[in-house]
Order: C-alpha cells, then sequence, then structure tokens
C-alpha cells in the first residue's frame, strides 16, 4: 500500500501544514496541488526531515504568480497513474476528468475551491483535499491522505 498525503490552498498557514502532516503519520510520497508555492517549499523541507524522505510533487496555483512550478503534473504512484492541477485553468469537473483521462491518469487531483471533493465521474477519480490552511473561508485546515493499491483508492478526510 502507498500512502500518499494531499494538500492544497494552505496560503501561508505553515502551522496547519505541519500539523496535517503530523496527523496523517507515515506517508510515503506528498502532493501539494497550489495556493501558495512557498508553501510547498515549507512542506519540502517537513518532508526533508522524515526518515524515509517522502518526495513532494507540486504544482502552482492561482495566487502563485512567480513560481515556475507546472500548471499540471503526470505522476505515478503505488502502479496509480495520478493526474495534478490547482484547477484554475480547467473549467468543470467534465473537463478535469476529460484532461485526466487524455493523459492516461486513474485520479485527478485539484484545489482552488477549498472543498473537500472526492468522487468517480467520467471514467476518473476526483480528488480535491480542500484548504490546508486555517485562515481560508473561517473553516478548519484539513488534507487528504490517499492509500493506494487496493481495487480502489481509499482517502481519509484529515481535519485539525
Amino acid at each position: 500500500m502507498t500512502r500518499v498525503g494531499v494538500f492544497s490552498d494552505s496560503h501561508g498557514d505553515h502551522d496547519a501544514l505541519e500539523w496535517l502532516l503530523e496527523k496523517m503519520g507515515y506517508i510515503d510520497a506528498a502532493c501539494f496541488l497550489g495556493d501558495v508555492a512557498s508553501d510547498a517549499a515549507h512542506l519540502r523541507g517537513l518532508l526533508a526531515k522524515m526518515p524515509n524522505e517522502p518526495p513532494l510533487y507540486a504544482v502552482r496555483g492561482n495566487n502563485d504568480f512567480a513560481s515556475t512550478l507546472p500548471d499540471e503534473l503526470l505522476i505515478e504512484l503505488g502502479g496509480t497513474r495520478i493526474y495534478m492541477t490547482h484547477g484554475h485553468l480547467c473549467h468543470g469537473l467534465m473537463n478535469l476528468s476529460y484532461r485526466a483521462r487524455e493523459q492516461g491518469a486513474q485520479i485527478a487531483m485539484f484545489g482552488h475551491t477549498h472543498e473537500a471533493f472526492y468522487q468517480y465521474a467520467h471514467g476518473v477519480w476526483l480528488l480535491n483535499p480542500g484548504s490546508a490552511g486555517n485562515y481560508c473561508r473561517g473553516g478548519r485546515a484539513r488534507a487528504m491522505l490517499l492509500t493506494l493499491g487496493g481495487k480502489t483508492p481509499a482517502v481519509q478526510d484529515v481535519k485539525l
């Protein structure tokens, strides 16, 4: 089984990122779906201190104006192809699903809305971890722990 921490839209809340990562426990990799890129760098530093030094895969969001992170990324973890994007450039879940399928992905990860979402639609699993920042829209910080390797991907909502 491959355990993946999925984060998005932390908007500068480094404390929440640390607490969410700690709450997840052991992970094999982490994905950051944008907003803001400096938080991805902070998360990379936290991962480097873990005994297994999990890799970080990151894309930029609509608030990452000067970032050199890509707008989209296609990765493979635990034998599963995953399409990553922030979501602001891909209008609607159907378009997101089709873009992921064009890339041969079984999962499409996105952020931007700050709303947690996990559903199978149009031939792919759609996953949005919500906002990993306590300051966003007055809600509690949250992320998702994705477990790969079973028949279907399993998701656990991680909240502070």
